[in-house]
């Protein structure tokens, strides 16, 4: 059955009804969907669950507090083909806690191997969402999908294009290490370089940037 493909949004939830059926081997109610993503109206999810079911990637059974049931995991929602890595899309993480950046991905997506050639370990690699125009100048743009190697901030050279966690925002900027702290420099004139020294709780660098994906 071809299944039309899903927004940004759409995935999200479609990706934790599937981590949460793997895990627990029931589907989650309206209100368990509604917490992990953060919707406080449950007529949000539902409404939701009603594109995912008109795409073709869920079926429901009404009146039922579990009714959800997924049709053919095979394929990718973003439709970008399958046997490709699908690489973890990180949900919000707070910098002083980057252990859990893996922990609960909004969901995951296909990414071309490509991509990953650069990559100095393909299973370091992650996806995360640009949180502020502040690359702009780098052709990076707020709400970009960002696809980064995980990396010490030590092993970087100056100059990289880094993601970087400062506080709970995700963001890109280029790195440069001197006079014993972190430089993180923005490519728009409206957005101002920030420092820190490298053990400062308020940032945490992921690592490189390996490319980028965008939608429309």
């Amino acid at each position: 059955m071809a299944k039309d493909r899903l927004t940004q949004r759409q995935n999200e939830a479609y990706e934790f009804i599937r981590g949460y059926m793997d895990q627990h081997r029931k589907p989650p109610t309206l209100q368990e969907i509604g917490e992990a993503l953060g919707i406080a109206s449950t007529n949000g999810v539902y409404k939701l669950l009603q594109a995912l079911e008109k795409k073709g990637w869920i079926e429901r059974e009404k009146h039922a507090a579990r009714g959800i049931e997924l049709v053919d995991e095979t394929s990718d929602p973003f439709g970008m083909g399958s046997g490709q890595p699908r690489l973890p899309i990180i949900s919000r993480t707070a910098s002083d806690q980057p252990e859990r950046l893996r922990e609960r991905p909004k969901g995951t997506i296909s990414v071309d191997d490509r991509l990953l050639r650069q990559a100095r370990d393909p299973d370091a690699c992650l996806v995360g969402q640009a949180g502020d125009d502040g690359m702009n100048g780098a052709a990076i743009q707020k709400g970009d999908l960002l696809l980064i190697e995980e990396m010490d901030w030590s092993d970087l050279e100056n100059g990289a294009l880094v993601a970087v966690l400062v506080q709970a925002k995700l963001l890109a900027r280029t790195f440069h290490f001197a006079n014993g702290r972190l430089h993180l420099r923005p490519a728009d004139r409206h957005y101002t370089e920030d420092t820190f020294p490298p053990d400062h709780p308020g940032c945490y660098v992921i690592g490189r940037l390996l490319g980028l994906i965008r939608t429309l």
